[in-house]
């Protein structure tokens, strides 16, 4: 039982490499290569490959005879990377899985299901750590003399370290599932989350590269820092250079740590799994309720279906949040900033006004809600087909919800970049105006797009948000704009100033725009009636 069940679970983890939820159905031979041939690359060849530069650029460490303050270091950035990678997996995996009612009603012994989610829980921590761990051993095996004790002692510590890693997942998993089964608006905590996760990451990444050269510079204070006041620390390190008291010391801690967490797991595992939401009560009182207008409704609904799913929020909206914090930090690095700007604009009259239109097109256009908007329909499409609804509204209101969720982080941006580079009252305008514009098309664009690619077959929401051809369109094709409308002033149009070369831009997207608006009154109900 054991068995089935682990490599039942083995299977929901690498599922996308043999189905494809987006057409629902299991992928051809050649496919399924393709897809692990990919994972390999990216896994192997990228992220190994980045671990393996770094651990050359601190090999020198272990030339001054601190290999174990080597290991030390990228043992931490392994264990890191670890957690980062799998908490979240074993959070829906071990905890809050979707299949616990129905494996917990089977004659199945809790052991086994305990022990199969935690095999899965580990292999996925291993994979992470690995990435690191194992470039790491190359590294100090091409320094370092090969010995058997050393061979064993690099095993040992990937093994700890996995261990380790697995642990700590266990438990923020936990906490993240407790955090889940509290909240009441938690796709909007997710988000707030997700976005600390990756500020802190690209922090982490920024600083890096000096962090390991100051490392590097000064090894000795640090390696006897360690060693002096950090002695369990230090132990570490001499495990992976062969150690015996390292070895014997640390994989007896593990083999303590698996206990412990099996022995809490196998009394509380019923507890955790059957958790629940809280649900609260709402007092319904008598009153009148406002009745909306059609378009009204169709909006709120629109933004209804955007706030409750986090990975809408997070793939389809991150510049609502990106550009305030952008705006803001232009204010407080405006020199900085009205350098590079001067150096780019290379003394062409008017290209400040262009550059920083085309910038905040380029942030704008990382918004794209309504490109997916008509495939997450998905199976409800039915709904919307049926109802006495002119398809021109439906589409409007799809635009609208991203018309007002991009415009107005631009217009507190563009307000922004005026006090920063100290603009003119008509250069104020341009930059209020023309950005508007340019969102206003992009909305339209993207409701368009998202109705003639539309997709109604998927089986899991993230494939129409992350891997549709819209979504693809609406990214790519806006930044690719947004740079355009930049580079053809600073090539060609400073010739015509930045009034005229603005206005005359300005022009063909309300064309556009207006092209779009009267595509969906004509075409609007044919297409929507066509959708399958």
């Amino acid at each position: 039982m054991l068995y089935i069940l682990v490599k039942k679970q083995l299977a929901e983890i690498f599922r996308s490499f043999f189905y494809d939820p987006k057409r629902n159905k299991a992928r051809t031979l050649s496919s399924k290569i393709i897809m692990i041939a990919l994972f390999a690359f990216l896994m192997i060849g990228i992220l190994g490959g980045m671990f393996f530069s770094l651990a050359m650029g601190i090999r020198s460490i272990i030339t001054l005879g601190y290999g174990w303050f080597y290991y030390i270091v990228m043992g931490l950035v392994a264990l890191f990377l670890g957690v980062f990678g799998s908490v979240f997996n074993t959070y829906s995996t071990l905890y809050l899985a979707k299949d616990n009612d129905l494996l917990l009603s089977m004659p199945i012994p809790i052991k086994d299901l305990i022990a199969s989610r935690l095999v899965s829980v580990y292999i996925m921590g291993l994979m992470y750590s690995a990435i690191v761990c194992i470039p790491s051993i190359i590294v100090y095996f091409t320094v370092s003399a090969i010995s058997f004790l050393k061979i064993i002692g690099c095993l040992s510590w990937l093994i700890v370290i996995s261990i380790f890693v697995f642990a700590l997942s266990c438990l923020l998993g936990y906490v993240v599932a407790q955090i889940a089964t509290r909240l009441k608006r938690k796709n909007i905590v997710t988000v707030f989350i997700s976005v600390i996760f990756l500020a802190i990451y690209y922090v982490f990444y920024a600083k890096a590269i000096d962090m390991m050269q100051e490392l590097v510079k000064n090894t000795v204070l640090y390696g006897q820092s360690v060693k002096n006041s950090a002695y369990p620390l230090y132990l570490f390190g001499t495990m992976a250079e062969g150690s015996i008291v390292g070895v014997v010391g640390y994989l007896a801690l593990s083999l303590l740590i698996i206990y412990l967490l099996w022995h809490t797991l196998s009394y509380s595992f019923l507890k955790i799994a059957t958790m629940t939401k809280i649900t609260t009560h709402t007092k319904i009182n008598n009153k009148t309720f406002q009745q909306h207008s059609l378009f009204k409704a169709l909006l709120n609904k629109e933004f209804g279906r955007f706030m409750s799913s986090a990975n809408y929020m997070l793939n389809c909206g991150l510049a609502i949040l990106f550009m305030p914090i952008a705006g803001i930090a232009l204010i407080i690095k405006s020199q900085e900033v009205m350098a590079v700007m001067n150096a780019l604009s290379q003394n062409v009259q008017g290209a400040l006004v262009v550059l920083a239109c085309s910038g905040i097109c380029m942030l704008a256009s990382m918004n794209d809600m309504a490109a997916p908007s008509m495939s997450l329909e998905g199976k409800n499409a039915w709904i919307i087909q049926s109802l006495p609804v002119d398809a021109k509204m439906l589409l409007k209101a799809k635009a609208c919800m991203q018309y007002i969720l991009t415009g107005i982080p631009v217009c507190f941006l563009s307000i922004c970049v005026m006090i920063a580079f100290k603009l003119s009252f008509v250069s104020s305008l341009i930059i209020l105006i023309f950005p508007q514009l340019y969102c206003l098309l992009t909305a339209l664009f993207a409701s368009w797009i998202g109705m003639m690619r539309v997709n109604l077959q998927w089986t899991n929401e993230l494939y129409p948000i992350k891997q549709s051809l819209s979504v693809t369109i609406c990214l790519f094709g806006g930044w690719g704009v947004s740079f355009a409308i930049g580079f053809l002033y600073m090539s060609i149009g400073h010739h015509l100033g930045a009034g005229i070369y603005l206005l005359m831009i300005s022009v063909l997207l309300l064309l556009l725009s207006y092209m779009i608006i009267r595509y969906f009154d004509h075409h609007g109900n044919e297409k929507l009636m066509n959708m399958h």
